[in-house]
């Protein structure tokens, strides 16, 4: 009889963990915020909160402390033309099985996205931004037939002068625990690889630079050895 109490209440909790809402924030402006919300739980997941205050330590303690922080920041690779035209021809259809399965239960609030979109040559700017265009006014609908959505708020600009892409984003996702491992079973796999390509685009040209350059070497060392 006691097993039997005990698994009801281990069923009970994982039934509460499972489907209690999860609120997740994401905000970039100069630098990204990572924000969740498990009830009435609130965790700052990115960039990490330091774990003690320096505030009450000796002068020689804070001194040790600020010291090993001094490190160079890493400069991250500005997003490409090609990577956004890889994503809106690849992300739909990993984006569409997510969607079947969630249905209505997933709540985005707010959904405030401005991006500035740049290539090198003005021509392929202005194709990028047709295409962009294009997409959005073909997958908003179908993300509002599934999601509900509150506080729309989603700006494109083309910049023709070639000074990089730029974006800023605000955005709150409200669902399940359930939810989220359903589709981490139907698109997880999917979505990591094409994160993982992506990655790899933006330092492709720098990747087979070296590679070239050893051919070069090699088949001019079996020249070498063959005359």
């Amino acid at each position: 009889m006691v097993w039997i109490i005990v698994l009801g209440v281990i069923l009970l909790v994982l039934g509460l963990v499972l489907f209690t809402p999860i609120l997740v924030r994401v905000i970039r402006e100069e630098s990204l915020l990572v924000r969740l919300q498990i009830g009435p739980a609130k965790i700052q997941v990115y960039p990490p909160k330091e774990e003690a205050s320096e505030e009450g330590l000796p002068e020689g303690e804070e001194k040790k402390k600020k010291e090993p922080k001094e490190k160079p920041k890493k400069k991250r690779k500005p997003i490409t033309a090609e990577q956004v035209l890889y994503l809106l021809e690849q992300a739909p259809p990993i984006l569409g099985r997510a969607l079947r399965r969630v249905s209505r239960r997933v709540r985005i609030r707010p959904l405030k996205v401005h991006v500035l979109l740049s290539a090198v040559d003005p021509a392929d700017t202005g194709l990028l931004y047709g295409k962009v265009e294009a997409a959005l006014a073909a997958g908003l609908p179908v993300l509002h037939r599934h999601l509900h959505i509150r506080d729309q708020d989603i700006r494109i600009y083309p910049d023709f002068e070639g000074q990089g892409m730029d974006w800023r984003l605000d955005v709150g996702v409200s669902l399940r625990l359930w939810d989220l491992l359903v589709v981490a079973l139907c698109a997880g796999a999917s979505a990591l690889r094409l994160l993982i390509h992506v990655k790899r685009m933006a330092g492709g040209e720098t990747a087979e630079a070296p590679t070239e350059k050893n051919n070069g070497k090699n088949n001019g060392a079996g020249k070498a050895d063959a005359a």
